[in-house]
């Protein structure tokens, strides 16, 4: 059951235009968390690289987060009962998700020591229930530690093999935060600096989706979370809707004004 069932009316109720747009995309939520650099300068930012296996962005480099399930709504409604039901399940997905690819628990109040973060996140990649996990050891996480980015839609205007409506949230991650790969979805994760893994992708030494690169092209217009924070508050989230262009085989997208975002398009496979 996917979390658009856990309720009756929804935020596109009001909007059949992009409701239409949307009708097979699949809810998401992404995590960009940043920490100090060990060394100084700009802020380091989490990434994963896909496993070459999937059949979706297989060997590329993105943030970590996946779909919204009903039990992130479920959750949610604790959590978050404030927040609009989309927000509040797409919060709590960024965090969960994060967790289980990573290994990292944005969010957590009191923190927790890395013995029992790493067995907690065993639990949860053998299928333990998110909820219940942290109810067992007296965990809340705070929604609130996640700051809205931006929320990037599938253009309407290209097949694509699977589509989603992919919500992106900014969070601190504390220094020297360490982080492993599932090795199931993921093959490694890392951190890196917007500017450095950019001059990776242009180098052709790594490949990166098509929004996770423009997100870094934005994030690197500054040095780290509060940059990025006050970018956020520039421009409040509106659903990304790239503007593309097609050339013989291949097709573009853009990005429109409005939102932030350096003037670029990326190709479309």
């Amino acid at each position: 059951m996917t979390w658009q069932a856990a309720h009756g009316r929804t935020e596109l109720d009001d909007r059949p235009d992009l409701a239409e747009r949307l009708k097979d995309a699949i809810p998401a939520a992404t995590l960009i968390a940043m920490r100090p650099a060990p060394a100084g300068g700009a802020d380091e930012i989490l990434v994963v690289e896909r496993s070459r296996k999937l059949a979706f962005a297989g060997g590329m480099i993105a943030f970590p987060g996946g779909r919204i399930e009903a039990a992130d709504a479920a959750l949610a409604r604790t959590l978050a009962p404030d927040l609009p039901h989309a927000e509040a399940a797409a919060r709590v997905a960024a965090l969960r998700e994060t967790f289980e690819e990573t290994g990292l628990l944005c969010g957590l109040q009191g923190g927790a020591d890395r013995s029992e973060l790493e067995r907690a996140r065993a639990e949860l990649l053998g299928g333990a229930d998110f909820a219940a996990l942290l109810a067992q050891r007296e965990w809340v996480l705070d929604t609130a530690a996640l700051m809205p980015f931006a929320r990037w839609c599938p253009p309407a205007q290209i097949a694509l093999s699977r589509r989603f409506d992919a919500r992106f949230y900014i969070a601190r991650a504390p220094a020297g935060a360490a982080v492993s790969p599932d090795r199931t979805e993921n093959s490694a994760s890392y951190w890196a600096t917007a500017d450095a893994l950019i001059q990776d992708a242009e180098q052709g030494r790594l490949k990166i989706l098509g929004p996770t690169r423009a997100t870094l092209m934005r994030l690197a217009m500054g040095r780290g979370y509060d940059e990025a924070r006050t970018s956020a508050l520039a421009f409040p989230v509106r659903e990304i809707l790239p503007v593309v262009r097609s050339e013989g085989s291949e097709s573009w997208a853009g990005v429109p004004a409005g939102h932030g975002y350096p003037d670029m398009e990326f190709r479309l496979k």
